[in-house]
């Protein structure tokens, strides 16, 4: 009986070995697979692109030096009746005295006029029959990129500057919009990002120093070349996002083995509202997501690549390691990311030494000793070299390894110390059902149209993935297949990190966990499929999720619709826009 129970065990054991085996079977990616995989990109990429921003904003400014500094201008004209003001403001706001005069010598008591915004065009309501204006600014360092006056018609007013100060505010006359929206005036956190970016390209001092530098360093980069509009600093985490279509492809390829659960894996990451919001948004989200998705990856082909050469594999956990690294130097979130990846490399160490009863070899040796430097080094040294701005930046903030770590521990205390309300704030718990949206956008066209841009999940994908979450945790602790656990670890382990935070959260903290989501999503799919033996449910669910997807299209996009269309769009009370 002893002896039938351990033949029993034996066998069980062997089947363990086996499940284990076959998951970690390599798989290639296909003529089939690269066609598929380019059109998803490809249509994705383009909608991505429409309407993304504006290729013209102001580039000169007028930097108020003092207390008192001023420009003044006339209308070429003469004296006209004057209904509105739009103006540019720039990498620094603050308040102005706005003096109008009939003949020059004799001004009116001042108005004030503010601006409140950075990088973004403003309106002022000012009605009067004059010909002069002088602008006084109230501080030092105050940007003005350009300046316009319309009349009671709405016609623009041609302007001539009295001075220097005046000349940089009247020379990109072309650049002025008919319209204020958000494909010319910064949204959301790019009042934070999007001008840190261009400080670090300017040698100016940094406003936006609560997260690492690496996202605003690349959000830099177009800007150099196109300057400093809405289209530059949209455009490298708008890449971004097109190029998670291709990586959640390929991780889907090789995790499930099957062409088409790939493609419902790009046409998941295609079809979501907060992939699509928040990588069109000028801020880091978009690299930090990516980037962990490709540590993961490049793990997930280490494991599977167990009868390759260790020259090749060693390659996979050199790529993993170093995007580990960016993802931390664009936001701490990377951290908790990078715990789950830990966590993923020794559990498989585990299995082939206590299920799989590998011995220790010399080339288990080469693989730990290479990861101090992979995952050890390689992420510090990206960590570091991404704060040489702070170094170079007069009165540099950075001057040693002390007031490094003097910094990096101001920015702990600002994140544990923040005390804060908002309307749109919500915690963790709530994420997966996408209970509160998060307002980025309000605007109306000329013609009355509505225009808004909310964060909110695609409703089908999310709620959807609710149980296909739970399925892929039952599976994993049934089965213990590796694709199961591979999935589940890093979603606990970066959740996990908001559990007990007291500070304000939103919904777009769910981002770097969403491609996880999503792919459990496919492998819950893939069950279904193979117990009814046919693949319908795919068919079925990707049409439904392009469907809601195009529903809610003017939601996540901007795109102007009626006051009723957005109602009917409100399934939740908490769905604010």
């Amino acid at each position: 009986m002893k002896k039938e129970k351990n033949q029993q065990e034996e066998i069980k054991q062997e089947e363990q070995i086996n499940e284990i085996s076959q998951t970690k079977k390599s798989v290639k990616i296909t003529k089939k697979d690269v066609i598929l995989m380019l059109i998803i990109t490809i249509v994705y990429g383009i909608v991505s692109f429409i309407n993304l921003g504006s290729f013209t904003n102001p580039q000169t400014f007028w930097e108020t030096e003092y207390e008192g500094d001023f420009a003044t201008f006339k209308i070429e004209q003469g004296k006209a009746n004057v209904s509105n003001i739009r103006y540019y403001c720039g990498a620094n706001f603050g308040d102005y005295d706005l003096y109008v005069s009939y003949d020059g010598i004799n001004y009116a008591d001042p108005l004030s006029l503010s601006t409140d915004n950075v990088f973004a065009w403003q309106d002022f309501g000012l009605t009067g029959d004059f010909e002069y204006i002088k602008l006084v600014g109230k501080q030092g360092r105050i940007y003005l990129g350009e300046f316009a006056l319309y009349d009671t018609e709405g016609n623009k007013l041609a302007l001539t500057p009295l001075d220097e100060n005046a000349k940089l505010i009247l020379d990109e006359q072309d650049t002025v919009p008919e319209e204020i929206s958000y494909l010319n005036s910064t949204y959301f956190d790019e009042i934070y990002f999007a001008r840190t970016a261009y400080e670090h390209q300017h040698n100016l001092p940094i406003y936006e120093w609560t997260h690492p530098p690496l996202g605003k360093l690349l959000m830099a980069i177009p800007m150099l070349f196109m300057g400093m509009t809405t289209f530059a600093y949209r455009l490298m985490g708008n890449i971004a996002g097109i190029l998670m279509i291709p990586t959640i492809y390929i991780f889907a390829k090789l995790l499930f083995k099957d062409t088409k659960y790939a493609l419902i894996a790009g046409i998941i990451m295609a079809a979501d509202g907060m992939h699509f919001v928040q990588s069109r948004l000028g801020t880091a989200d978009g690299f930090l997501v990516l980037f962990i998705m490709l540590e993961y990856l490049f793990m997930y082909k280490f494991i599977l690549n167990e009868d390759k050469p260790l020259r090749k594999r060693l390659w996979c956990l050199f790529f993993s390691g170093l995007f580990m690294g960016a993802a931390i130097a664009v936001k701490w979130s990377g951290v908790f990311a990078a715990v789950g990846l830990a966590i993923v490399f020794f559990f498989n160490m585990a299995i082939k030494i206590f299920v799989e009863k590998k011995k220790w070899t010399k080339e288990n040796t080469i693989i730990i000793l290479s990861c101090f430097g992979f995952f050890i080094i390689i992420p510090l040294a990206i960590y570091l070299l991404s704060y040489i701005p702070y170094y170079i930046v007069e009165n540099a903030y950075i001057k040693d390894l002390k007031t490094f770590i003097e910094w990096q521990q101001y920015m702990y205390r600002y994140h544990h110390d923040l005390v804060a309300t908002h309307p749109y704030s919500s915690m963790w718990y709530t994420w997966p059902i996408t209970k509160q949206s998060v307002l980025y956008w309000v605007g109306t066209t000329k013609t009355g149209a509505i225009t808004r841009i909310a964060l909110l999940g695609n409703p089908a994908i999310w709620w959807f993935s609710i149980p296909c979450m739970i399925f892929v945790l039952i599976a994993a602790i049934k089965t213990r297949k590796f694709e199961y656990w591979f999935l589940i670890i890093p979603i606990v382990s970066i959740m996990a990190s908001y559990v007990g935070i007291e500070r304000i959260m939103f919904l777009y903290h769910y981002f770097p966990v969403l491609p996880f989501v999503m792919l459990t999503i496919v492998a819950f799919i893939k069950w279904i499929c193979e117990k009814t033996k046919t693949d319908i449910a795919i068919y079925i669910f990707a049409a439904i999720i392009v469907i809601v997807f195009i529903q809610f299209y003017p939601i996540y996009s901007g795109f102007p619709t009626s006051q009723e269309y957005i109602k009917e769009l409100q399934w939740l009370k908490t769905w604010i826009w």
